[in-house]
């Protein structure tokens, strides 16, 4: 009875999915059926008590405070800065003006870590002035639908605050750990890119020159974008403050810069705090049912059913990590961020670490990655979603000129997976 009332749980989640059921919706009905089907009715009076407790964590402080650090950012045009110091940077080599959109994204990623925000301001800035120098419209969409995708991959994201909570992981180790797999995707980006470019030959002939002077003439104008992850990063790493904490300092670092400088009005901010809020007005629910969901199935011992489940089926740690993968692929093309995080990353922890022998901090560097792809691939496709209506571009155009980006982010898994001091050599 009790798996069966598990599968009539999870059976009526991916139906309410398919309908257009908000999220959740659909993960708090799957979790009450659980617990009827399951015949454990004695749990009903503790669903609002669970669903408060999962929100009810200092660390979860963060993701408003990170969201709003984006927001204020787009807002003082420190993104402009950013990416013109990007261009300096890289626009002279050949597809430079395409390489300093990625660039310009990873470091907007290691600002905010909401990969919404990070797509639809990079969609309504770079876009129009990649189409004016001769790249497709949609190659342009889908480059800044991947490049956005790096922000929950780059420290400091949301998605390793969630998931270091779920598994009792460090989170400041988990910043430390994904900050060279973050530089391996911006590079790994940046080579298709340039094969791309080339093989098709899209794009202007780059007159620019590198000059040094420069460069640092454009990092001194975006100082205030690269100080946002120091503060965050440093402070963390230093033991100074909490990552909540540097999301409130960066927060009111942001605020007091942008006021004294006229960048931010009272009425342009009281518009950031609602745009940042009504994107945790969607988050935080999601985080509140996928808690109540991920507690029910642990109250039902659903790991070690997983557990066996797996070992059933073969003890080959290869072929685990590929039918992993593939799980968590598909369900990243299904289902949004939090949920995964919440409800499969403790499912599949047990196996990693136990049976394929991945250090924890390693799991959830790969784990996150995987789930990326999720971003940028239909049906759920968040980034194409966003980029789409950003820029008026049909969403199967983007899917179809993605591919070099797939490709991008799957030879990053396989080094990923494949090479775990990539992540832990830092933490050693």
């Amino acid at each position: 009875m009790l798996e069966t009332g598990i599968l009539i749980g999870v059976i009526l989640m991916f139906v309410l999915f398919f309908i257009g059921a908000p999220v959740f919706i659909a993960i708090g009905i799957a979790s009450v059926s659980m617990i009827v089907f399951s015949g454990s009715f004695e749990l009903l009076p503790n669903i609002g008590q669970c669903s408060f407790e999962g929100l009810n964590s200092f660390i979860f402080l963060s993701i408003p405070l990170y969201i709003l650090t984006g927001d204020i950012i787009s807002e003082t045009g420190v993104t402009e800065d950013l990416l013109e110091f990007a261009d300096s940077l890289v626009g002279s080599i050949k597809g430079g003006v395409s390489a300093s959109v990625i660039v310009a994204c990873s470091f907007f990623a290691a600002i905010s870590g909401s990969v919404a925000s990070d797509a639809a301001v990079f969609a309504r800035l770079t876009i129009p002035q990649m189409e004016k120098r001769g790249y497709p419209k949609a190659y342009a969409g889908a480059l800044v639908a991947a490049g956005g995708s790096t922000a929950v991959l780059i420290p400091p994201s949301v998605g390793y605050i969630l998931i270091g909570s779920a598994l009792g992981v460090s989170v400041a180790d988990l910043f430390i750990a994904t900050i060279f797999p973050g530089i391996l995707v911006v590079l790994m980006m940046l080579l298709v890119n340039y094969i791309y470019v080339s093989v098709y030959k899209i794009g202007d002939a780059s007159d620019k020159v590198f000059r040094f002077s420069d460069m640092c003439k454009k990092f001194w104008a975006a100082k205030l974008g690269f100080a946002f992850p120091v503060i965050i990063l440093g402070g963390i790493y230093s033991g100074i403050f909490t990552p909540s904490e540097a999301g409130a300092i960066a927060v009111a670092v942001g605020s007091i810069h942008g006021l004294i400088t006229h960048k931010l009005t009272i009425k342009s901010y009281i518009g950031v705090l609602r745009s940042s809020a009504s994107i945790c007005g969607i988050v935080m629910p999601i985080l509140a049912v996928a808690y109540l969901m991920g507690q029910t199935m642990t109250y039902f011992e659903t790991q070690k059913l997983v557990f066996e489940m797996f070992l059933s089926i073969t003890t080959n740690k290869y072929l685990l990590m590929t039918i992993i993968f593939t799980l968590v692929v598909i369900f990243g093309m299904f289902i949004d961020l939090v949920p995964n995080i919440l409800i499969l990353g403790p499912l599949l922890f047990p196996v990693a670490t136990k049976v394929i022998g991945m250090a924890p901090e390693h799991f959830c560097v790969w784990f996150m990655f995987t789930l990326s792809f999720g971003f940028i691939t239909p049906p759920y496709g968040f980034n194409l979603f966003v980029v789409s209506g950003a820029a008026d571009i049909p969403v199967m155009a983007l899917s179809r000129k993605m591919m070099p980006f797939l490709l991008a982010f799957f030879i990053t898994n396989i080094i990923i997976a494949l090479w775990p001091e990539l992540s832990l050599w830092i933490l050693q």
